[in-house]
């Protein structure tokens, strides 16, 4: 029993970290958890334990919402959404393992090892960089320069790098200076980065309309509302203003060829007043089922295939082997999404370039780099009301404000039922509907294609910075070192 007690602390500070999330956004948090971290895992006798048992409870908590959407909206029994997510956090959990490496004061290893595990995750099994830490850190002054340098995982290795120094200036009560001046340095060249603003390549702002229809999910694929909800948007359309109005992601729960003519003539009747719309639809082509985005005007259709489909939600992994399972376990409207090969183009709209990205899409870097450095401005079409009234919608939102920063583009957001936003390229919500609401957001957007240093050059500045904190432990003098003197025996 009491050894059970001794691994509490790690799982209290695991729940507690979630709060430097949106939507409580305690961005003090991680410094503080962090340091408390290490002390522990430097007395413990499981390092290994505390660390895993750490990240257990971290996703656990900040991803409870998952258990709730199999059950509500995947026809899941709770124990089989309580099982497959158990199962989803105990190999999240595992890479936090690295922090182990505390116990030996091997403070540099665990920082390098940890960031590089983060990118990893966003790339393993199709990904899923769903909090990582540096997305907790784009409203903190102190710190978010570095998203522009460096990105999000990077920003990871600023936090746990700023938490080690301060241990040791706990830890060292007369070793204190060069760990603080540490952490100014990198408060300070935060700030310089902060004088270096760049000047808009153009001046001319786009007039756009987002449109919200606030469907919730349980109802959305009921055919008994689908006339209500087209009668919605079109309600929507009607008074929207802007130039550019966007739909969100399969705003109409039918295939596009489905639509019903009078949509058809609505849509066509605000394209002639030189309007551009584009519509989140899915499309069928030769017998697949596409996520889809129809950009309509009067010279010509544009479209965008979704390409990064999100698993056990869009289409089942190993259908062929596992089929009866899921058949048995899951029932999810359009769960047999094919992810497209038809190549994706960049949009061209009044002079600008438009790089589109659907739903769980925009969380990964990847849908951002295949649009540049043409693209003049991102636009992601998203229907979070599969997470009802949790934090996952706010942590969406979140993550799309950190690619803002990281790739110095604005971002704009057309939502079922939140958050539906207008990012600014310092990743600032500039407006934003409130969630669960139905209603236009009219915004007036600066296009930009001002390259960002990460944007031209991706991790290779993580990876140099990465290097230089292995190559410092030869140095006795480097702050994340603790070593001993040692003593020569008498003969």
């Amino acid at each position: 029993m009491t050894r059970i007690v001794s691994f509490l602390p790690a799982i209290i500070l695991g729940g507690l970290l979630v709060l430097a999330f949106k939507p409580f956004n305690l961005l003090f948090i991680p410094f503080i958890v962090f340091p408390i971290l290490f002390f522990i895992l430097k007395k413990t006798e499981s390092p290994l334990i505390n660390a895993f048992l750490f990240g257990f409870s971290f996703f656990s908590i900040g991803l409870y919402w998952l258990i709730f959407c199999i059950v509500n909206y995947g026809g899941a029994s709770w124990f089989s959404a309580i099982i497959i997510c158990l199962l989803f956090y105990i190999f999240l959990g595992l890479f936090f393992l690295p922090f182990a490496l505390i116990k030996k004061n091997a403070f540099a290893h665990a920082i390098i090892l940890f960031t590089l595990l983060e990118i990893i995750r966003e790339y393993l099994f199709t990904g899923f960089p769903w909090l990582s830490l540096g997305f907790s850190q784009v409203s903190n002054p102190f710190i978010n320069q570095y998203f522009s340098i460096v990105g999000s995982h990077g920003i990871t290795m600023i936090i746990l790098l700023i938490s080690a120094l301060g241990f040791k200036v706990i830890e060292n009560k007369n070793k204190k200076v060069i760990p603080t001046i540490g952490i100014m340095i990198i408060i300070l060249v935060n700030f310089i980065f902060s004088l270096t603003e760049d000047k808009p390549d153009n001046e001319k702002k786009l007039k756009i309309s987002l449109l919200q229809g606030n469907v919730s999910q349980d109802t959305k694929w009921n055919e008994n509302t689908v006339m209500h909800q087209i009668e919605g948007y079109l309600n929507l359309l009607d008074s929207a203003k802007g130039d550019l109005i966007i739909f969100p992601e399969t705003a109409i729960p039918l295939l596009y060829a489905n639509y019903p003519n009078y949509f058809h003539q609505k849509i066509n009747e605000k394209i002639k007043s030189n309007k551009t719309i584009i519509l989140g639809s899915i499309l069928e082509i030769d017998g697949n089922y596409l996520n889809s985005a129809v950009i309509k005007s009067e010279k010509e259709d544009q479209f965008y295939f979704k390409k990064h489909l999100v698993p056990f939600g869009e289409y089942f992994p190993l259908s062929n082997y596992l089929g009866f399972i899921y058949r048995k376990i899951l029932n999810i409207p359009f769960s047999n999404l094919t992810p497209s090969r038809i190549e994706n183009q960049l949009i061209r709209y009044d002079n600008f370039y438009l790089g589109l990205n659907i739903c769980y899409e925009d969380i990964f870097k990847a849908s951002y780099d295949v649009f540049l450095p043409q693209a003049n401005l991102f636009i992601n079409l998203t229907n979070d009301a599969w997470y009802d009234r949790s934090p996952a919608a706010h942590q969406h939102v979140q993550i799309a404000q950190a690619r803002a920063m990281e790739f110095n583009r604005p971002i704009i957001r057309a939502t079922n039922t939140g958050v539906t936003a207008y990012i600014n390229k310092k990743g600032e919500i500039v407006n934003s509907l409130p969630t669960f609401s139905e209603g236009v957001l009219e915004i007036e957007v600066l296009p930009n294609n001002l390259p960002s240093f990460f944007s031209k050059f991706g991790y290779f500045p993580l990876y140099i910075f990465l290097l230089i904190i292995a190559l410092c432990e030869k140095f006795k003098s480097f702050p994340l070192l603790n070593r001993k003197k040692k003593v020569k025996s008498k003969p």
